[in-house]
């Protein structure tokens, strides 16, 4: 028998030798990773809490006897996550939870976060997850409040003080959480669907003692209505957020634009509502003052206030305004009875005895004041009138008077009568 070659010797002791191991004992595999999210969480908002979950397979181990390791790796300029090798794990804190545990994920930047998830065998395999993650700002929601109180669509006197509208109840960004290179835009509009020309160059308009870096969130303006139709002004809102990050521009804006709308009521009359006398008195004696060597006694009739849109007595602080104006008038019902007007407009009268020398004791006259602004002027000079009738003591125009404090009193009357 010849002999075999050497090579063929070396190479069957080493098959003896070896025991075929190398083809016979199994290979371990890597745990197989995957991540999951709710399908609401995309896009994922800013500040916004998503709780992301691994599952686990492994054909030795299973799921519920295996950690899990979470991580956030930040590269903004990669496409992908496959560059999160294991050497970025060993220098990364990492958060170990068990399977059936979602990690909660929160973006606090807009920056582009790889969250990875990765599990490790009793062997010492480990296998990865990961999820690129494009955070996005949230939506800002516009809302306008009026700082008076007024809610939308409520409404208002003409010549109402300036109306101021704030956003500052709307939900953006603000302080700490806005990001380098963020900005808000805060977009007003008035729409006015009055007929009066000046009334249509009404322009909003930045607020006074505003703090600083919030001026944008406050608009204000003047009502200024024609007085012959209800006047609706409307202001609108949007808000735009735009981040720069990474050179690309993203926004968001406020959808739908929020509105707030501001009807003027026609003019409404003055009312007399504090008098000195009081306005429901009825009679007032004047008499001889015995003491004073039977000087006449006099007596000065006041109108304290009077309430009105835009000609109120006495006007409010800053008012550019003309005051009500005030008509005084006497009956001497001793005589042929017809009202006589007086040059006197101020918001007193006086009255004496004196001023009627044939008055005798017992006798009277009715003094009577009538509140009246600009356009009850124009109404008496076309030839209108407020009460249809002359008799009525006091007037509420062209409804009765109910006793009520919520009466109208365009006039009153007072009977002043003559004593010894």
């Amino acid at each position: 028998m010849g002999r075999l070659p050497r090579a063929y010797l070396v190479f069957a002791a080493a098959l003896g030798w070896s025991g075929c191991l190398l083809f016979t004992d199994p290979i371990n595999k890597a745990p197989d990773v995957t991540i999951t999210a709710p399908p609401a969480s995309d896009p994922v908002v800013r500040d916004e809490r998503v709780d992301y979950t691994a599952t686990v397979t492994d054909d030795k181990d299973s799921q519920g006897s295996m950690l899990v390791d979470w991580a956030e790796f930040t590269s903004p300029n990669q496409p992908s996550c496959l560059w999160v090798t294991a050497a970025l794990w060993a220098s990364k804190a990492t958060t170990s939870l068990a399977v059936d545990v979602p990690y909660p994920f929160k973006a606090q930047s807009l920056d582009i976060v790889c969250l990875c998830a990765r599990a490790t065998d009793h062997n010492g395999a480990s296998g990865q997850a990961c999820r690129r993650i494009t955070p996005v700002n949230s939506t800002p929601v516009a809302q306008i409040v009026d700082v008076a109180g007024y809610v939308s669509g409520q409404m208002r006197p003409l010549c109402s003080p300036q109306v101021h509208l704030s956003a500052e109840y709307s939900t953006f960004p603000t302080g700490d959480e806005l990001q380098s290179g963020e900005q808000l835009q805060f977009n007003w509009s008035l729409q006015y669907s009055g007929t009066d020309a000046a009334g249509k160059s009404v322009q909003l308009s930045t607020c006074a003692g505003i703090a600083t870096g919030k001026s944008d969130q406050h608009r204000c303006f003047n009502a200024v209505g024609p007085g012959t139709e209800t006047v609706n002004y409307t202001v609108t809102l949007s808000i735009t957020d735009s981040v720069v990050s990474n050179g690309v521009t993203t926004k968001a804006i406020s959808d739908p634009p929020a509105s707030f709308v501001i009807p003027v009521n026609v003019d409404t009359p003055p009312c007399i509502q504090r008098t000195d006398p009081d306005v429901h008195a009825q009679r007032i004696l004047l008499s001889r003052n015995a003491d004073l060597g039977g000087s006449y006694q006099s007596r000065t009739f006041r109108v304290l206030n009077a309430a009105d849109d835009c000609e109120a007595f006495p006007l409010p602080a800053g008012s550019t305004n003309l005051p009500t104006q005030f008509v005084w008038s006497v009956l001497n019902t001793q005589a042929s009875p017809n009202w006589s007007y007086q040059t006197n407009t101020s918001d007193s009268f006086t009255v004496s005895q004196a001023s009627f020398p044939n008055a005798r004791p017992g006798d009277t006259i009715q003094v009577r004041v009538e509140a009246r602004d600009t356009p009850v002027q124009k109404l008496y000079q076309a030839g209108g009138q407020v009460c249809s009738t002359d008799t009525v003591d006091i007037c509420c125009g062209s409804v009765a008077c109910s006793g009520s404090p919520n009466d109208c009193i365009r006039w009153t009357t007072w009977t002043v009568q003559f004593q010894p």
